[in-house]
């Protein structure tokens, strides 16, 4: 999936049952191999797995983890949180606009 300007990102809170034998790694490789997964991360605290994953938009995203990334074994839950605005990345801190040009998303 090609980065560009209309793609969203959402990051993904995951709850897993380790395999036994392969603990994370097996389940790690199953959803490493998905092209909306762009980082998949091994975490302490309350959940498994930190996954950021790219979509066109939020219904392709809810898709892809109700679709795809739920329906793999051992996967105990979700917990998707979509990104709304940078402020800093990589230690470059964003232009701040005084304009409000978000696109209003209603459910």
């Amino acid at each position: 999936m090609e980065k560009n300007l209309e793609m969203i990102t959402a990051y993904i809170e995951l709850r897993v049952t380790p395999t036994s034998g392969a603990g994370f790694d097996r389940i790690a490789e199953r959803i490493c191999q998905y092209a909306q997964v762009k980082s998949l991360r091994l975490m302490s605290g309350g959940y498994d797995f930190a996954i950021t994953v790219e979509g066109k938009d939020i219904k392709d995203i809810a898709m892809f983890v109700s679709e795809k990334l739920s329906t793999l074994g051992g996967i105990v839950s979700t917990a998707t949180h979509f990104e709304l605005k940078k402020y800093k990345e990589d230690g470059v801190i964003s232009p701040f606009e005084s304009d409000d040009n978000r696109e209003v998303i209603t459910l």
